[in-house]
């Protein structure tokens, strides 16, 4: 059966420099124009016995999208006067439209941009040291092996407010050109998604389905399992194949799929560490993930919740454990003064009753000694934009309006 070939057809009259403009074309071409096709095209037999041919002296190479004014493009059947290049020019031409009106597993919408991420994670992550070099090296090595053994697979541990979803956003903005808008990135809200403990089969079915047709489509497709502690008990256990070390499953190959878990289990664990070394008045930046990851994988695998008793993690195949400390108040001002700058409030970053009064509004823990946010920085934006309220002047027609009800 004959192959299918790019046509351009002429509907009017063009001038020259419109005319010239074929020449681009890596595909067959079909000339409708006033004049014979021999006077503007001249094609030869390669010694390889595919035909190219030249456009009054150009040669029809290279890819360019923009049509000539009058004229449109079309797929036919092979037939008609000239062409071509090799039975991967149509693909290719296709391709390069398609990717010009959507989003393709390709360049530019697979973007990782791994200095961005080097300093979005120093400069906007607060008292997370062990996050930062850990998640960084982790994504970059994963991005730049064309030939993994396995999915990059990553479980975050802390409580509210610690930075987990926050990181994951900032991965995510680094690595695809739409972020967490890509149709690459996939966030799963297990509360929202899978509320119903008693349908564990069809959850099962339902989320194999979806992780493969989203790896069919982009073998960078990232999964992000927010609230993976409150998923169905054993539901993650049907995803196992897709995180192990094959080279493809069901003829699809993940190894270059990314999987982040987000979850609060292991936050007392975390918590508890953390104060017993602040209290022996060591810094916190001492803290190393050898000091963690064996407590949070035993955490996750004995903790109820979706990582309960789940393979992923007897078969080690979670790649790292990752805590996320409890927020002090010192980072908790940081949060503060971000906060500000990003709603153009530079003014208020150097007021600092301001960032005292909404640093102090928040909980803080042990009792006694209120040393951890109970929140992390998550309430800030709610805080800080009631203090803003109150210091922002009201409209005057607003101050002063008063109607009465016959004027109503």
């Amino acid at each position: 059966m004959a192959s299918p070939v790019c046509v351009i057809s002429k509907r009017s009259p063009t001038s020259a420099d419109e005319k010239k403009a074929i020449h681009s074309i890596p595909c067959k071409l079909q000339y409708d124009g006033p004049a014979p096709v021999s006077g503007y095209f001249v094609t030869e037999e390669r010694p390889d016995s595919t035909l190219t041919a030249t456009f009054r002296g150009h040669g029809l190479q290279g890819v360019n999208l923009d049509l000539p004014n009058g004229y449109e493009l079309s797929v036919l059947k092979k037939r008609g006067a000239a062409v071509l290049f090799g039975s991967g020019a149509l693909w290719t031409y296709q391709n390069k439209i398609k990717c010009r009106l959507y989003e393709c597993c390709e360049h530019p919408y697979l973007n990782p941009r791994f200095d961005k991420l080097h300093r979005d994670l120093h400069e906007l992550v607060y008292g997370q040291h062990l996050v930062l070099d850990t998640v960084e090296n982790a994504i970059r090595a994963h991005w730049t092996n064309e030939h993994p053994k396995k999915p990059l697979s990553m479980s975050f541990h802390g409580f509210t407010g610690s930075g987990k979803n926050y990181v994951s956003e900032i991965i995510a903005n680094n690595t695809f050109k739409n972020g967490m808008k890509s149709n690459f990135v996939h966030q799963i809200v297990a509360t929202s998604e899978y509320p119903d403990k008693t349908k564990i089969d069809e959850y099962k079915l339902r989320l194999r389905t979806r992780i493969l047709d989203a790896v069919t489509k982009c073998g960078r497709a990232m999964f992000i399992f927010d609230e993976a502690d409150k998923l169905p008990e054993q539901l993650l256990e049907s995803i196992k194949p897709f995180l192990d070390y094959y080279n493809s499953v069901g003829g699809v190959d993940f190894r270059k799929s990314t999987f982040i878990f987000l979850s609060n289990r292991g936050g007392n664990m975390i918590a508890n560490l953390a104060l017993t070394h602040h209290q022996s008045g060591s810094p916190r930046e001492e803290l190393t993930l050898k000091n963690f990851e064996r407590v949070l994988m035993q955490a996750a695998y004995n903790e109820p919740g979706g990582l309960k008793f789940c393979e992923l993690i007897s078969s080690h195949l979670i790649d790292h454990f990752i805590p996320f400390l409890p927020l002090e108040r010192r980072h908790v001002i940081l949060c503060t003064k971000w906060y500000m700058m990003s709603q153009g409030r530079k003014d208020l970053v150097e007021d600092d009753d301001l960032i005292m009064k909404i640093v102090d509004s928040l909980q803080y823990f042990p009792r006694e000694q209120e040393i951890f946010s109970s929140s992390g920085c998550k309430r800030i934006a709610a805080k800080a934009d009631l203090e803003i309220s109150r210091r922002t002047r009201p409209s005057l027609a607003i101050k002063h309006l008063n109607l009465d009800d016959d004027e109503l």
